[in-house]
């Protein structure tokens, strides 16, 4: 018989449980998988844990993202000795219930693509409807690359962030405050960014983080007064090198960037440069009429 915990919170032995579940669909399933179990306080999200169990086994995990702006995310693991529809119906009629009870607006269930029958079931029955997708993509080539000369990057200066934020809030179409804030917000999370300048022009802004063995880059964007002259690929290549001179004498670091489905432009910029898809997160609206 299936018993299910709802939790705002998880204890030690909970979070084995969850991590083993994790592992062992990310083995059946051949994907990647990575969820977080905390709290961000920083973005101001909140996370509700949904564990079904069968008997003392974890056969059901589901972890609900409350964000600021009253919208949600859902991931969820089932044992793949479990998965049956029924599995899935408990699971989102727990969730449906948190949400309604949070007033969440939106709910996105994010689905890491592979095959299942089961999921497909559940869409066809209208639990879900695909919105967009969230693609991973990493540099593939090795080669060193040589200055474009059409660009000059330096770190942002303090004194040059009310000009960042308003290139930045253009290219995303977010208000300037809110690009102000997002400013912060990398800068807090130690990600640096830098301004893509010719001449006195401001003419790209993009951030930089680095981790183990890789260098991410976040909000990468073009002043929409110089889109369509060769800009985002000269600048694209000036991060490449960028990176590749803080990797000198040691080991190389891969690069990779997100986009968004919906950024179709940006998309075929970076396949173009160099940039091939690693991973790939599928966004579907949650009917929140049902369960």
């Amino acid at each position: 018989m299936l018993r299910m915990k709802v939790l705002t919170q998880l204890n030690g032995r909970q979070r084995e449980e969850v991590r083993a579940l994790e592992n062992l669909c990310r083995e059946h399933d051949q994907i990647q998988g990575g969820i977080s179990l905390t709290a961000d306080e920083d973005t101001g999200t909140l996370p509700t844990y949904f564990l079904c169990y069968e008997e003392e086994l974890l056969a059901g995990f589901a972890i609900m993202y409350r964000l600021p702006d009253m919208t949600a995310e859902i991931c969820s693991y089932i044992h793949p000795q479990y998965r049956k529809r029924t599995m899935y119906k408990k699971l989102m009629t727990a969730v449906l219930k948190e949400l309604k009870q949070a007033e969440i607006k939106t709910g996105y269930y994010v689905f890491e693509p592979h095959a299942s029958r089961d999921f497909t079931d559940m869409t066809q029955r209208g639990y879900f409807a695909y919105s967009h997708s969230e693609y991973l993509m990493e540099w593939k080539y090795s080669y060193q690359l040589m200055p474009t000369n059409a660009l000059t990057l330096r770190q942002l200066a303090k004194t040059e962030e009310e000009a960042a934020a308003e290139l930045l809030a253009g290219a995303f179409l977010m208000p300037k405050e809110d690009a102000a804030a997002r400013l912060s917000q990398i800068c807090s999370e130690d990600g640096i960014y830098y301004a893509a300048w010719q001449k006195t022009e401001m003419v790209g802004l993009f951030a930089l983080a680095e981790e183990a063995n890789t260098f991410y880059v976040f909000d990468f964007a073009v002043d929409g007064d110089h889109q369509g002259r060769g800009i985002g690929k000269a600048l694209l290549k000036e991060i490449i090198r960028l990176v590749q001179e803080k990797c000198e004498g040691a080991q190389a670091k891969k690069v990779r960037i997100q986009v968004g489905s919906r950024n179709e432009e940006a998309f075929r910029l970076y396949q173009k440069n160099g940039f091939q898809v690693i991973s790939q997160r599928d966004y579907y609206l949650v009917n929140m009429q049902e369960g």
